[in-house]
């Protein structure tokens, strides 16, 4: 009988980290769940305890290296193994030209959508080598292939997300560990909830092949494929999930 694995996952309270979690979950993991908004991570975790799932909760600031380093060393000492790790907390952050976006945003934006992936992947990655071997996925975004008008600070941190993502996948690959990420198109969940209707219209109806907005399960089932043995020699690929909109 195949022991659980065991994962971390970052945002896990809700949108894609919670299904993320779920779908582990679902698939025997035994899953750490992370998350600054405690209320909504007790809410959570106690839909997860009724439908049986094995996750213990923890609040995380994933802006604080330190919290986070804390964090990665409990998994181990309690479990011994650490085999999945995903780091998906993340902001919209401002939504307005350059000229118009103030320091304080730009920096508190790229904190949390890309400092805390630096942070999470020192950890992760010293706590791997040491263990044998693992898989990490990032999220980042399809904000992170491209340009947009308005997002610059998303658009940046998740730009770099991908850059961390390669980086690693290449320093660390010998070691049996490997590191993708997944870039997400308009995903059903809160993050979309300031999206103006005509542009999510437009988006659905024009620019997506096949006419929908994607939910959070599908992006997790993709997830868990990255981490899966069953993509053991993919590293450091970007996957986008966006029904076909980067395309054309």
């Amino acid at each position: 009988m195949k022991k659980e694995k065991i994962a971390f996952i970052t945002g896990a309270a809700k949108g894609i980290g919670k299904s993320t979690a779920a779908f582990l979950a679902s698939k025997g993991c035994k899953v750490y769940i992370t998350d600054i908004d405690l209320p909504v991570l007790e809410k959570t975790t106690k839909e997860f305890k009724k439908e049986g799932f094995n996750v213990v909760a923890s609040l995380l600031d994933v802006c604080d290296a330190e919290a986070v380093e804390k964090q990665i060393q409990k998994i181990i000492l309690q479990e011994g193994n650490l085999h999945y790790c995903v780091n998906n907390a993340g902001i919209q952050g401002p939504i307005a030209p350059l000229t118009q976006i103030s320091i304080e945003d730009w920096e508190r934006t790229l904190k949390v959508n890309l400092s805390s992936v630096f942070y999470c992947l020192q950890s992760q990655i010293k706590a791997l080598i040491g263990l044998g071997g693992g898989n990490i996925v990032n999220v980042a975004s399809m904000a992170g292939l491209n340009g947009a008008a308005l997002g610059g600070p998303y658009v940046a941190s998740k730009h770099g997300v991908i850059g961390l993502t390669k980086t690693a996948a290449i320093e660390v690959g010998a070691y049996n560990i490997r590191v993708n990420a997944v870039c997400p198109g308009f995903i059903n969940t809160e993050m979309i909830d300031n999206v103006p209707k005509k542009i999510l219209d437009y988006t659905t109806n024009i620019r997506v092949p096949m006419k929908r907005i994607g939910e959070p399960e599908e992006v997790a089932k993709t997830i868990y494929w990255l981490l899966s043995s069953e993509s053991s020699y993919v590293n450091g690929h970007t996957m986008v999930i966006d029904g076909g909109m980067y395309s054309g």
